[in-house]
């Protein structure tokens, strides 16, 4: 249920992505200015393709991004479901064969876990937690390459009004004030840059808040179900179901 929902969400952000992106030239086109996307594009001069290869990047993270950290990859409820019904402490090799069936986060945390309550470990949760430091950076993989995209989509927009305001004051010098349509395209053109960097730039800084914010909720439920497993009591060491866990767990000889 709490999936769907958040499928839903993620669909409704990316369509409010794709509307902002569409959003200048498509106002531009209802008041009757009659320019296309590529007359936008002319006008707004070389920085145009900085934004270009910019937005194209950012797109390409945002996929690999959501296709990453879809729930079967990081948090599989069938596997959660298995591990919670089969978890016993004296056959956690079940639980193995779960994870091998479910590759996931998930599933890597919790071979880590017994792996360590195969070496004998007294507490798995420490092992546990330095594999979580790992799958943390794993999840949040070019999260912050996508804010700095953001961030340099919006200097690329300003850089270009720079521009074009160097060149608007170079014509009122040459020709003077007495046409103000000659200055006035000439700012004209250098916003264009910025309205096309503050789209792309508020764009993809807002999809990486909403990956941000699916990659920590993404990490409480690892979090939470990996707590809720190991903290389960286990059999003393050199017990009759300790020497049973480490035979489920020990690879078969040939």
């Amino acid at each position: 249920m709490r999936e769907g929902v958040r499928g839903r969400w993620t669909a409704i952000a990316s369509g409010a992505v794709g509307l902002l992106l569409l959003s200048m030239p498509a106002l531009a086109d209802d008041a009757g200015s009659g320019r296309t996307l590529a007359d936008w594009y002319e006008l707004g001069g070389w920085v145009m393709h900085g934004l270009v290869v910019v937005s194209v990047l950012a797109v390409g993270i945002v996929l690999e991004r959501l296709w990453s950290l879809r729930p079967r990859a990081v948090h599989p409820a069938p596997l959660v479901r298995a591990l919670r019904e089969r978890w016993d402490p004296r056959r956690l090799g079940t639980a193995r064969e779960d994870c091998d069936e479910h590759p996931s986060s998930l599933a890597r945390l919790v071979l880590v876990g017994l792996g360590a309550l195969q070496r004998g470990a007294e507490h798995p949760l420490d092992h546990v937690a330095a594999a979580g430091e790992a799958e943390s950076l794993h999840l949040r993989r070019n999260l912050s390459l996508l804010a700095a995209l953001g961030n340099i989509a919006t200097m690329l927009g300003l850089l270009g009004t720079v521009l074009g305001m160097i060149a608007a004051f170079d014509i009122i010098a040459e020709v003077g004030t007495g046409d103000a349509r000659v200055v006035a395209r000439g700012i004209f053109e250098a916003l264009v840059t910025t309205a096309a960097g503050l789209s792309v730039g508020i764009a993809a800084l807002a999809c990486h808040a909403l990956l941000r914010r699916r990659v920590d909720a993404l990490l409480l439920r690892l979090e939470e179900t990996v707590n809720e497993l190991f903290d389960r009591p286990l059999p003393a060491s050199g017990s009759s179901a300790g020497a049973s866990v480490d035979s489920e767990l020990a690879p078969a000889s040939s």
